[in-house]
C-alpha cells in the first residue's frame, strides 16, 4: 500500500503533509476546552488522516475497480514487506487511539473500522485506482492491535490521572450496526470478492537465495556488478519461486530452489549509454550478424563453457534491421530431439551483452529409432485398408508405387492417409 506512493510525487507528498499539519493544529485548537487530553486528540486524528491520504490517493487507474481479492491464506502479508509496511503504518492509530480513550477495545475497534472502510472504498471507487485486498486488511488490524498494546501497557505502567473516556453501549452499539449494515450494502451491490488460496507474494530473500543470485551475477558477468536488493517472489501453494536481483542498470533472476535457470536484462543507464556487459576483444561497433556470433561464443566460452560443446548456433536479429544487435542462441540435440538446455545471448551494437537466459540441466536419454519411414508408412496402410494413397514425412506415395523414402526416422513419422476415390482425399 505504501509502495512507489511518494517518489516522483513530491506534489501530493507536500500537499498531504501541509493539509495533515493543519488538521492536527485545528484538532488541537478546537479541543482545548472541550477535553483534557487535546494534544494526544490531535495526533490520533492526524494519524487517521494520513493513513486516508495514503492509502485513497488516487494513481489515476482502475486497478481492480468493483473487485476484491479474499486470501484464504491469513498469514501470508506477515512473510511480506508490503504487509509488514501496512501494519507499521496503522501501529499510531491503534496507538493514539488508546492514549486517548484509556480503553483498548474502543480503540483497536475504531482502527478495525477504519481499515474496512478503507478497503471498502478501494474495491468500490474506480476513481481512486487501489486494489482491495484482505490480506492489507488483516496487516492493517494486526498493526493497529500492536499499537494498541503497546500503549496499553505505557498506560498501566505510568497509572495516568486521566480518567478513560465513558462509551455508551447502546450508542456504540448502534453506531457499529449501522457502519455494518452501510459496508455490507456495498460489498452485496459494488464489489464482486475473488478468492484465493494464497496471492503471489514479494518479500524480502533468505540469505540462502541471496547467496545463489549473487553467484550466478558472478559466473555471468563477474565483478563488473554490484548486486542492490534481492526479492523473491513466491509461487501460489508453493514454496518455489524467482529471486530477482537488482542492479545499477538492470536485473538478474534465478528460479528457486533449483537454481538452474539465469534470466538477466540490462537496461540502457540514465546517461542513454549502453549498459551492457562490455566482452574482452569485442569490437567497438558490431556491424552483422557474423560479428555478433563471433563476440556471443567468446562470452559463452569464457563464462557458460558447459553450453558450447555439441551445441548448435543460431543467429537471428532483434529489432528492425538488427537495430538492438543479434540473439545468439545455443541448441543442443540427440538424434534430431532438443534438449532441454539453452543459452539465449543478445549482443548489442557496441558488442556488449545486454540480455542473456540460460539453462544449465543434464540432456535427457533418447530411445534409439526402431523403424524407418518406409516401415512406418507400411504399418499404418496395414492398419486401414481401404486406403490406398500416403503422404510421410512430406513425401507422397502409392501401394503401386516401390519407391518410398529410405532414411532412417529420428523422429516420430507423421503418416496421413487418403482415399484417393474422392478429390482431395479425405483422411482415412
Amino acid at each position: 500500500m505504501l509502495e512507489a506512493v511518494f517518489k516522483g510525487h513530491a506534489a501530493f507528498t507536500i500537499t498531504a503533509i501541509a493539509i495533515s499539519i493543519a488538521f492536527s493544529i485545528a484538532v488541537l485548537l478546537a479541543s482545548k476546552k472541550r477535553t483534557d487530553r487535546p494534544v494526544s486528540l490531535a495526533l490520533w486524528c492526524t494519524s487517521i488522516v494520513s493513513v486516508l491520504f495514503l492509502t485513497l490517493w488516487t494513481n489515476g487507474g482502475t486497478q481492480g475497480a468493483g473487485t476484491c481479492v479474499v486470501n484464504m491464506t491469513l498469514l501470508e502479508p506477515f512473510g511480506t514487506e508490503q504487509g509488514l509496511l501496512n501494519s507499521l503504518m496503522f501501529m499510531p492509530v491503534g496507538f493514539m487511539g488508546v492514549f486517548v480513550t484509556r480503553r483498548m477495545i474502543p480503540a483497536f475497534a475504531c482502527s478495525v473500522a477504519l481499515s474496512a472502510l478503507i478497503e471498502t472504498a478501494q474495491g468500490a471507487l474506480p476513481a481512486i485506482g487501489r486494489a482491495c485486498d484482505t490480506s492489507d486488511f488483516v496487516s492493517n488490524s494486526a498493526g493497529s492491535m500492536l499499537g494498541a498494546l503497546i500503549a496499553f501497557v505505557l498506560v498501566r505502567v505510568r497509572q495516568s490521572d486521566l480518567s478513560p473516556w465513558r462509551v455508551r453501549r447502546s450508542s456504540a452499539v448502534t453506531t457499529g450496526v449501522a457502519f455494518t449494515v452501510l459496508l455490507g450494502a456495498v460489498w452485496i451491490t459494488s464489489i464482486q470478492p475473488h478468492s484465493v488460496k494464497a496471492a503471489e507474494a514479494v518479500g524480502s530473500a533468505a540469505s540462502d537465495q541471496r547467496s545463489a543470485v549473487v553467484k550466478a551475477v558472478r559466473q555471468a558477468f563477474g565483478d563488473h556488478y554490484t548486486v542492490g536488493n534481492v526479492q523473491f517472489s513466491s509461487s501460489p501453494d508453493s514454496d518455489r519461486g524467482t529471486v530477482m536481483a537488482s542492479l545499477p542498470v538492470g536485473f538478474v533472476q534465478i528460479n528457486w530452489p533449483e537454481a538452474d535457470e539465469i534470466t538477466a536484462s540490462l537496461d540502457m543507464s540514465d546517461s542513454g549509454k549502453p549498459a551492457g556487459f562490455p566482452v574482452p576483444g569485442a569490437p567497438a561497433h558490431v556491424e552483422n550478424s557474423k560479428q555478433a556470433k563471433k563476440v556471443a561464443a567468446a562470452y559463452a566460452h569464457s563464462h557458460f563453457a558447459w553450453s558450447v560443446p555439441g551445441s548448435k548456433t543460431e543467429v537471428a536479429p532483434v529489432g528492425e534491421k538488427a537495430s538492438l544487435g543479434w540473439l545468439v542462441s545455443y541448441r543442443r540435440y540427440h538424434d534430431a530431439v532438443l534438449m532441454p538446455m539453452r543459452l539465449d545471448i543478445q549482443i548489442d551494437r557496441t558488442g556488449h551483452v545486454s540480455q542473456l537466459s540460460t539453462r544449465k540441466v543434464p540432456d535427457v536419454a533418447v530411445p534409439h529409432a526402431r523403424v524407418n519411414m518406409e516401415e512406418a508408412l507400411q504399418l499404418a496402410k496395414s492398419s486401414t485398408p481401404g486406403c490406398q494413397k500416403a503422404e510421410v514425412g512430406g513425401h507422397e506415395a502409392s501401394t503401386e508405387s516401390s519407391e518410398a523414402p529410405k532414411e532412417v526416422a529420428a523422429h516420430p513419422a507423421m503418416v496421413l492417409l487418403r482415399n484417393p476415390s474422392i478429390s482431395g482425399g479425405p483422411h482415412c
